[in-house]
């Protein structure tokens, strides 16, 4: 039974037959030529970057994203941050998954549950057999209930994607009451559908690890492909079929975050801000869940975000009315 874990980790640490998940592992160089093995190591708690030098290759067996390894090791700090100096590690085939993937703390089914009862609220009938197309495809439904939302950043865990577009589900109502002109049965099924392409992004056993498909494709293409192919298979009209996959191209808002096209219709543009905000909000909660030295006012600096985040005294255990004020 693993005991240690990556948020257990500090500076200062030795680390002796500690079993990690590989979750990047990578050959390389420095500048002068000396050869060293980049790695990241990760459990439930989180990851860890490391680095083998050449000194210590010979102790240490060559492995596999995804693996389970037993790993020596010293923790130092790089750039504020502990990193482990790797001494000795080798491949194991025995260990408990549940140490090494963390879940959504949701109920899947449940969750699932949500997604078909929006999907047969649908009123249009062309989008009510497109969705059904998705919901029939039984390899694509289990992968999309278990699959991540993210590799890192957001939604980082099992279920993490259902967790995802559940919460996207959530928001549209008070959108669709607000704004009586927008079409909620397309901006509907743009939620459910927009990140179907991650189930072929990432495989995630004990570790998420980004497909070959990935690097080749990337999610939105592949989920307008699968998209499309359901949609013709329905026999949805052309002119419709487009406007649904214009949101899934368009859901990640701009060009640079790698959408090819811009948002161009009302509801492109809610979906887009959704799914942001869906991210967004999962990765400062996170962060703040993180933990920080007694004392910090201001978590470290995410990227993601771009700003340091206030660390409330009332945000580790109250929720909502329980909040003082």
């Amino acid at each position: 039974m693993k005991k240690l874990f990556v948020e257990d980790l500090k500076a200062g640490d030795s680390v002796f037959g500690e079993l990690f998940a590989v979750k990047n592992y990578k050959k390389t160089a420095t500048r002068n030529n000396r050869p060293y093995i980049d790695i990241t190591l990760s459990d439930k708690t989180g990851f860890i970057k490391g680095k083998i030098w050449s000194d210590d290759m010979p102790n240490c067996e060559t492995v596999e994203e995804a693996d389970v390894v037993s790993v020596s090791a010293s923790i130092e700090d790089f750039n504020g941050a502990p990193q482990a100096k790797i001494t000795n590690m080798s491949k194991v085939d025995k260990y408990d998954l549940t140490d090494f993937q963390p879940s959504t703390d949701k109920d899947i089914e449940k969750m699932f549950d949500e997604i078909t009862d929006a999907a047969s609220k649908i009123k249009n009938p062309q989008l009510q057999k497109l969705l059904q197309e998705f919901l029939s495809d039984k390899d694509t439904v289990e992968k999309f209930k278990r699959g991540a939302g993210g590799y890192t950043v957001h939604h980082d865990y099992l279920g993490g994607l259902l967790d995802h577009t559940t919460e996207m589900l959530s928001y549209v109502p008070a959108i669709a009451k607000t704004h009586s002109k927008i079409n909620k049965d397309i901006l509907t099924t743009g939620v459910i559908l927009h990140d179907i392409g991650k189930v072929h992004e990432y495989e995630v056993s004990t570790s998420i690890v980004i497909t070959p498909k990935l690097k080749l494709l990337g999610h939105i293409f592949m989920g307008a492909e699968m998209v499309k192919r359901y949609g013709e298979k329905a026999g949805v009209e052309e002119k419709l079929l487009d406007e649904i996959l214009h949101m899934i191209l368009a859901h990640q808002g701009r060009i640079e975050f790698g959408s090819p096209v811009l948002p161009k219709t009302p509801e492109a543009m809610v979906l887009y801000r959704l799914d942001d905000m869906s991210a967004k909000l999962n990765t400062a909660f996170k962060l703040l869940d993180s933990g920080g030295s007694d004392g910090d006012l201001f978590t470290s600096y995410q990227r993601n975000l771009e700003t340091e985040l206030y660390r409330s005294p009332y945000v580790d255990d109250l929720t909502n009315e329980d909040i003082p004020f």
